[in-house]
Parts: structure tokens; sequence; C-alpha cells
């Protein structure tokens, strides 16, 4: 079976974000979570591996090694569809606090 996951790569913010997301999307939680040891090469007690189902999709996570010019790669974004009105507040909330 062929299945598509996003990958959301961060520098050191990535159980953060993770976290973020499963507290306030209902349905959601943590699968996994591996950090860096001491042997690298992440900076030890970040994610090396991260895996959390978001609203029944499953999407990785993870901290990069290398620097960058930014936080959170500008390469990915997650787009949310709701059913109700109320239930935009969540989407807004996870994008505006995170």
């Amino acid at each position: 079976m062929t299945t598509l996951t996003p990958f959301l790569m961060f520098e050191g913010r990535a159980e953060e974000a993770m976290t973020r997301y499963v507290s306030v999307i209902p349905g959601s939680q943590v699968l996994r979570l591996e950090r860096y040891g001491a042997d690298g090469p992440g900076a030890e007690g970040t994610v090396a591996l991260g895996e959390a189902v978001l609203a029944g999709q499953r999407v990785r996570f993870f901290d990069s090694s290398a620097p960058h010019a930014f936080s959170f790669t500008p390469s990915l974004s997650l787009f949310i569809s709701v059913d109700a009105d109320d239930e935009f507040g969540v989407s807004w909330q996870v994008n505006v606090e995170l």
C-alpha cells in the first residue's frame, strides 16, 4: 500500500510543535518519539524522528542537525478543512499560537 506522510522539519522545536498540534486537534495522538543521543548527529535530546496522527493523518516531525536560516522549513504547510464554524477556531489557534 502506498501512503503519503507530510514531514515537518524544525531546528530544535519539533517536539513542541508535535505536542501543540496533538493538544488542539481532536482525535490526535503522538505515536513515536525518538531523540538524538549524545553521539548525535543532532543536538542531544532533540527529535530524531517523531510521528503523530493529526485528525487521522500521519505526520512526521524532526529536528534538523544542519543549521538553516529558519527554525521551521517554509517548504510545507498543513491545510485543515472544517465542517462547522466552531471548528475553525481550533484551526486558527494552531497557526497563530505555534
